[in-house]
Order: C-alpha cells, then sequence, then structure tokens
C-alpha cells in the first residue's frame, strides 16, 4: 500500500535512539507516541487503523453469521420429543394396536382377548376375553353410525371377525374354524377393504399358500344389528350373524413353462375371448427359448447380479410366498356418469404381488365358478417387488422395489407415473403416502404431486416428491444410525396434521 508522508513530520534517526542515556525511558517513549491520540496521528496511520478495524467488524459478522446458520441447521436436525399428557397401564403383552377412523376409539389387541379404549378418556369400554387366544394383529373398518368391524390374527393363526356397536363387542365368525386341528389352515395375514365390503386372508397349509378373498355382508350386518338393539338383546357371543361369501382362492403363478403350440392361430384359441391381457399363459416361447434367454442375461449382466439371484430357484426359496394386496375403488380407473358417490367407494378390483415376484397382478373382484382365478392386467416390474402402496382414490399405486428404484403405476392411462431412485445402498423396507390428492372424476391438465416416507431397512429414512413429467425431489428425513438398535422401525404420517410424521 502506498503511503503518503505528511510534509513537516521528524522521523528521528536510529542513532537518536542508541545515544539515549536510558534505554528503558528511551523504550516508555517510544510507545507512547505509537498510542497517541488519532487528532494527533498521521492520516496514513489513521486511515490503516480504520480498515483494520473494519476488516476485523467484517469477520466477526461472517463468523456470527455463520455460527447462527449452524446453531439453526442442528436445530433442524434434532427430532423433537413429546411429553404425554395422560397415561394409562396396557393389559399384559399388548401386541398391537389400531385406532377407528372416526379417532374416537382404540383397539387393543393382547393375551387374553381384545380390548376397546376411549381416545378421550383413555378408559376401557369393553372387552372380549378368552383366556386361550393371544392376538397378534388387528385391523379396523368402519361401517358407519360408531360401528366398526374388527379383524384379527392370534399367535396359532386364527383369524377372527368382529363387531363393534357404542360399548358392546360380538364375534361374528372364526374364519378357519375347523373340527381337527390337524386339518386348520394358518392365517398369515388378514385385511379388509376400507368400508369393510372384502376382507383377504393369506392361508397356509403343508408348505403351500394361497389367498382367500371374502365379500362381507356388511349392510344386512347393519339391520341385524339394529334388530339386536330394537329388542334389546345384548350382543352375546353366540348370536347368529349372516354368513360371509368366499368369491376366489387365489394361488402364487407358476412360472411360464414352455409351450407346446404352433402358430398363432393356436395362441388366440386359447385366450378366452380376449379377456385375459398379460397373464403369460399363452405365448410361442418353448423350454429351449427360456433357457437361452436366461443364460445370455446371466452372462451380459454377471458383474451386476447379487449372489441371491444367482442361486438356483430351488434355494433361493425358502419357504412359502407371502402376498400383500390392495383393494382398488371404481374411481381410480374409470366412472360412469351419473354413478352415485356410495357405488364408487365399493372396491371392484384388487392388486396383489408375492415375494420375490417382479409382476404386480390385478383380478376382478368376482366369484368364480369352478375356475382357477386369472389376472386381467399384468404392471410388470424392472426389480423385485419390495413393499408397495396405493393412494387414496387408488389411481396411484407405488412400488419399492430391489436395487432403490421406486416406481409409481398409473391405473388410469395404464403407465409409470413416475421412477425414482434412493440414494443409498439399503433396500426399501416400508413406505407410507403422506398428502393423497383426491383427483376429479374427468381427466384435467393438472395433475397431483404425491409425497412419499420411505423407510429403509438400515434405519434411513427419506422423503421424497413426484410429478409427472420427472419433476422428483428427494430428500433425508432421518440418517443411517451409527447404533444399529437405535434406527427407526415405524414411520407414520399424522392424518390431522400433514406435515408431521
Amino acid at each position: 500500500m502506498a503511503v503518503n508522508v505528511t510534509p513537516g513530520l521528524e522521523i528521528p534517526e536510529p542513532s537518536d535512539y542508541s545515544s539515549c542515556e536510558d534505554d528503558d525511558d528511551d523504550a516508555v517513549t517510544y510507545f507512547t507516541d505509537l498510542h497517541q491520540p488519532d487528532k494527533n496521528r498521521p492520516e496514513p496511520a489513521r486511515m490503516i487503523d480504520k480498515l483494520l478495524n473494519n476488516l476485523l467488524d467484517s469477520a466477526w459478522e461472517v463468523i456470527s453469521e455463520q455460527e447462527k446458520i449452524n446453531k439453526d441447521a442442528q436445530a433442524a436436525r434434532q427430532i423433537p420429543v413429546l411429553n404425554a399428557t395422560k397415561e394409562m397401564k396396557l393389559p399384559a403383552r399388548t401386541n398391537c394396536i389400531v385406532c377407528s377412523e372416526d379417532g374416537l376409539y382404540l383397539f387393543l389387541g393382547h393375551a387374553h382377548g381384545l380390548s376397546v379404549i376411549s381416545s378421550s378418556t383413555l378408559t376401557c369400554v369393553t372387552t372380549w376375553k378368552n383366556e386361550r387366544v393371544e392376538l397378534t394383529s388387528i385391523s379396523c373398518a368402519s361401517l358407519g353410525n360408531l360401528t366398526h368391524l374388527l379383524c384379527t390374527v392370534d399367535d396359532m393363526g386364527i383369524a377372527r371377525l368382529f363387531v363393534h356397536h357404542t360399548e358392546n363387542i360380538s364375534l361374528i365368525k372364526i374364519i378357519n374354524e375347523t373340527e381337527d386341528i390337524n386339518q386348520r389352515n394358518i392365517c398369515a395375514k388378514f385385511e379388509m377393504s376400507i368400508r369393510g365390503d372384502f376382507g383377504a386372508a393369506v392361508m397356509m397349509s403343508s408348505g403351500s399358500v394361497w389367498l382367500d378373498v371374502y365379500r362381507f355382508p356388511r349392510d344386512v350386518w347393519l339391520k341385524e344389528l339394529e334388530a339386536k338393539q330394537a329388542t334389546q338383546s345384548s350382543l352375546a357371543t353366540e348370536a347368529k350373524w349372516s354368513p360371509i361369501v368366499l368369491l376366489m382362492k387365489i394361488k402364487p403363478p407358476e412360472i411360464p413353462a414352455g409351450t407346446s403350440l404352433k402358430s398363432p392361430s393356436e395362441v388366440l384359441q386359447k385366450t378366452e375371448k380376449g379377456t385375459i391381457i398379460g397373464s403369460g399363459q399363452n405365448h410361442l416361447i418353448s423350454s429351449h427359448q427360456w433357457e437361452n434367454q436366461d443364460a445370455a442375461f446371466r452372462k451380459m449382466f454377471m458383474k451386476y447380479l447379487s449372489s441371491s439371484s444367482m442361486r438356483p430357484p430351488q434355494q433361493k426359496a425358502e419357504g412359502p410366498s407371502k402376498c400383500t394386496c390392495h383393494f382398488l375403488l371404481r374411481e381410480g380407473f374409470y366412472s360412469t356418469p351419473g354413478e352415485t358417490k356410495t357405488a364408487r367407494d365399493i372396491p371392484i378390483f384388487m392388486c396383489l404381488w408375492w415375494s420375490g415376484s417382479h409382476n404386480l397382478l390385478q383380478y376382478l373382484l368376482k366369484k368364480e365358478k369352478d375356475s382357477e382365478p386369472r389376472p386381467d392386467v399384468l404392471w410388470p416390474n424392472s426389480q423385485e417387488i419390495l413393499c408397495s402402496a396405493v393412494s387414496a382414490c387408488t389411481r396411484f399405486i407405488v412400488l419399492g422395489l430391489d436395487g432403490q428404484l421406486v416406481t409409481i403405476w398409473d391405473r388410469r392411462f395404464g403407465c409409470p407415473y413416475a421412477n425414482i431412485v434412493i440414494p443409498g445402498d439399503s433396500p426399501i423396507f416400508r413406505m407410507k403416502l403422506l398428502l393423497q390428492s383426491q383427483l376429479p372424476v374427468t381427466q384435467g391438465p393438472v395433475l397431483p404431486t404425491l409425497q412419499l416416507v420411505l423407510t429403509c431397512r438400515s434405519g434411513e429414512c427419506y422423503s421424497m416428491t413426484a410429478s409427472k413429467g420427472g419433476d422428483t425431489c428427494t430428500g433425508p428425513l432421518i440418517e443411517r444410525p451409527a447404533d444399529p438398535s437405535s434406527s427407526v422401525s415405524v414411520a407414520v404420517p399424522v392424518p390431522f396434521l400433514k406435515c408431521l410424521v
């Protein structure tokens, strides 16, 4: 920096300091001159001092601002802890809990039966007790007028149906009840549609597995309930209820084998009026072609295939496949002009996938007569399906695939809505939809943005938004914990607070 020296300023020569008699006095005099008042200091020194002070002030402002940003970021990463406002003692070995759609009741499955808790007072309203029953899973559907339908599974694989109304609870039916316990099928999962019109139970027996789909006479049960109330009879366990109807029995699809068909005309004769789309039952691929295709695929993608997928099929399958199903409404696919809202709320389709499979199958909910049900739509995927979710309008089906891939299918147009790759190397374990837009019946130019929460097996949680046209955004909610025992086990949205998980 160039310095202009003020004319007339006397700068002592070095010899003047060396000629002084007392060095200490000279040192004091020298430093006193350097710290003279600002008005007596030369202009360059005052300018330099001002520049240094401004530089230090700017540096402290930057440091303070960065510290504030770091504190805000640290506070945002910290998960708030909510203190309980009320507390109640749960029954012994409470294994499952579900809240009714109206939010009035909590249903607890535990050892020795089922309990109904009032959510406002946290007091037990009624119970169904059985000393030999320990419930392990429970789901609820609202029948209206403070009436709820409950389906449960106990530790012995027995599925039961209950009806709850105000302060009464009654057992409707035991699904897999048999006189000979050795002949009884084991229920692994039992679920219902939202309004309780249909139910699906995954059954296992002697190493085989299948899905039983039931139609529940919910309207008839409501009338029978009103009749019991009119006669002032209690909902006893021995009360008779109208029976349920078994619609179909779905088995896991077999791997397509080589065909003996020789021409397309033979294929057309086997299509049964062309109502089966993409079921893979009718093709012209021989066994030799299947083997060549598999060998070429493995040779081309050898370094990308995992060790588990390289094992023979009989070694990879360690037990019966598990089935995950969703009930689909009519509104998600198409609608009829003048159709009432009640009719649109009744599911007419069901989609499902089996563990280890790449295909999502869709079935029409109707009773099959002496024939094995076949899927009317097949949704193929590039990777194995690990988890799934369906939007409230059931138009969108979200699939979590192997390889951190998420595919969203649009049922209205029959094509993928979006494909997103999740960062990291941990497989997707569970997914939940946060914002589920109720779409209009007519097709419009504006398509909704879907928001999901994904949970990985390593404990990582991601928030993902997807819209048509590839506009996607994925951000971490919770990073992978250092301690595996402190990882996230459940991540679900809060219905009345759409931004809270």
